[in-house]
């Protein structure tokens, strides 16, 4: 007979059907004990006063006994252990079934990692917000037992405000005298530093900011007289460790050329592939209390030229990192820089398009462009 023993001065001998009970009561949980078990073959000693024995302490309890403690749906159940006779040439392993677990928030991803942890995968059906997979009883039970933990909670979310503003330099130099005139008329501490921190970044101590009205006023200071253009500004939504992606691009075409040799004769196809290029942007909010911990993956691609090619150049940029961000936070992601080539061509009308013609009647001239991309990423 198995006894499991307490120290402590008055205490209540139970056997198991007993003792199932009185953490039955306190707990407000339906447990069964299986027919093949004889509760006077186990007895648990607990102190006389004691009224509440968590859920954890029974199993711990008649788990030491020898005994499995398994979740079954919505109750519990005590069971003989399967005894596996490692002398057998065949041995029995313990069986499969196949289990259906009703989800009430849509975390399918966490049930399918936690069976992953035993090489079990699971199928998610969707009509019923559901999974289905094949485990043994001790499996399907510790499941069970752990969804709880996140399945009753709402999956945590944040908003992102995302602004991609280019500055460009050599314009700001051709218009020096105009731009202090209009900077002198809303100098201040604060417009001074964001101005500085999106055209000569390495200026400043730190690139995150809460102050979201006066950062806002001084883009749109900057954007209505010409002196940084906001490009894009879009809202993005992203769960707690989901990532969420967005893109600023143009697709070109790429020429590529197969050469192919058949009977000693020579035949080349010309094939095209295409490029996004451009601004990648792609965050993973990892939500922790009133913490945000950011991963950011920026890929930045720029076309060298803008002339017509087949073959184009590009260059990129890429950054990798995580920033520790707070609600009403403004991270700002300044000092890309880029160089732009452009082409321009003007001449007489139909004839500078006519091959041999268009070199007496047409010019061309190139400028190359200075510029700064400055992201900024507020987190709300």
């Amino acid at each position: 007979m198995a006894l499991a023993l307490t120290i402590q001065a008055d205490q209540i001998k139970n056997n198991l059907l007993e003792f199932a009970n009185i953490v039955s009561s306190s707990t407000q949980s339906e447990i069964l004990i299986s027919g093949d078990i004889n509760p006077l073959d186990f007895y648990f000693f607990t102190p006389k006063e004691t009224t509440n024995i968590s859920l954890q302490i029974f199993k711990k309890m008649v788990e030491l006994q020898g005994l499995r403690f398994l979740k079954l749906g919505s109750f519990y159940y005590v069971d003989k252990p399967i005894i596996i006779d490692e002398n057998a040439t065949n041995k029995e392993e313990e069986p499969e079934n196949l289990y259906y677990i009703k989800l009430k928030n849509n975390s399918h991803k966490e049930i399918d990692a936690m069976l992953n942890q035993y090489d079990k995968n699971s199928t998610y059906i969707s009509q019923d917000n559901a999974v289905v997979f094949k485990s043994t009883d001790k499996i399907y039970s510790e499941i069970l037992s752990y969804s709880d933990n996140f399945d009753n909670k709402v999956a945590k979310q944040v908003n992102f405000k995302v602004t991609i503003l280019e500055t460009n330099l050599s314009d700001l130099k051709s218009r020096g005298t105009e731009i202090n005139s209009l900077i002198k008329g809303v100098d201040s501490v604060d417009f001074r530093y964001f101005f500085n921190l999106m055209t000569v970044p390495y200026t400043q101590n730190t690139n995150v900011t809460n102050k979201s009205n006066q950062f806002y006023g001084v883009l749109n200071f900057l954007d209505t007289n010409n002196i940084t253009k906001i490009k894009s500004s879009p809202f993005l939504v992203a769960k707690n460790n989901t990532e969420v992606f967005f893109s600023n691009v143009k697709t070109i075409p790429y020429l590529t050329t197969s050469t192919n040799i058949t009977n000693a004769q020579t035949q080349q196809q010309s094939n095209y592939s295409y490029k996004d290029v451009g601004l990648k942007l792609t965050l993973k909010p990892i939500i922790i209390n009133d913490n945000i911990d950011v991963d950011i993956h920026l890929i930045f691609e720029n076309l060298l030229s803008n002339s017509d090619t087949l073959t184009p150049t590009t260059s990129k940029k890429e950054l990798k990192s995580t920033y520790k961000l707070k609600k009403g936070d403004i991270l700002v992601l300044s000092g890309i820089n880029q160089e732009n080539e452009i082409t321009y061509t003007s001449g007489v009308p139909l004839l500078k398009d006519i091959w041999l013609l268009k070199y007496l009647f047409s010019t061309t001239k190139k400028e190359f462009v200075n510029s700064i991309l400055t992201i900024t990423i507020e987190v709300f």
